[in-house]
């Protein structure tokens, strides 16, 4: 019975061994190789909820990259979360996000301005906008939540090509 049992954790063993062995390093793991190519700072009106302040933010800044993305800018994008630092080397747009609110009549309205630091200088790149409409016969907030989506995507429609006619980031390598 001992023999058994300890040819069975043996085998175990190996097992995971072997299947530990067998997987790379985890894509987080590995360092990424390409430099940072604009760095984005999100900042809200101040509130008394600090962790419903942060995931606005968060959720802001990831469709902020999108946005520029979808707009042709390739390269690397990095969100600076609140608490970081950037690095003053590299170009950081600063977004300060002044609403993103379901207004009275019921449209969702995302109104924030911009404003480009390089190293080469500071440029505000203006008010952005957009509006889109609340869908409240939807089921659920989830399904709600498109408006504010469109409404954002709205609002980022221009902002690559602002940030190109700034003139601070001549070498932005652009999509073909």
């Amino acid at each position: 019975m001992k023999t058994l049992t300890s040819v069975i954790l043996a085998l175990l063993g190996a097992c995971v061994l072997t299947s530990c062995a067998s997987t790379g390093p985890s894509r987080s793991a590995r360092p990424n190789d390409r430099p940072v190519r604009l760095q984005i700072v999100v900042d809200v009106p101040p509130t008394m909820n600090i962790l419903r302040e942060e995931e606005v933010e968060d959720a802001f800044a990831y469709r902020v990259i999108a946005a520029l993305r979808e707009q042709g800018l390739r390269g690397r994008i990095r969100y600076i979360e609140w608490g970081e630092q950037p690095n003053p080397t590299v170009p950081a747009l600063s977004v300060y996000l002044h609403e993103w609110r379901v207004d009275r009549i019921g449209n969702v309205d995302c109104t924030f301005n911009a404003t480009l630091q390089t190293p080469n200088g500071k440029r505000n790149l203006g008010l952005f906008s957009g509006t889109s409409l609340m869908m409240w016969n939807r089921r659920d907030w989830f399904a709600r939540s498109e408006g504010f989506e469109s409404a954002a995507r709205d609002a980022l429609s221009n902002l690559a090509p602002r940030i190109l006619q700034s003139g601070l980031m001549p070498d932005w390598p652009r999509a073909r």
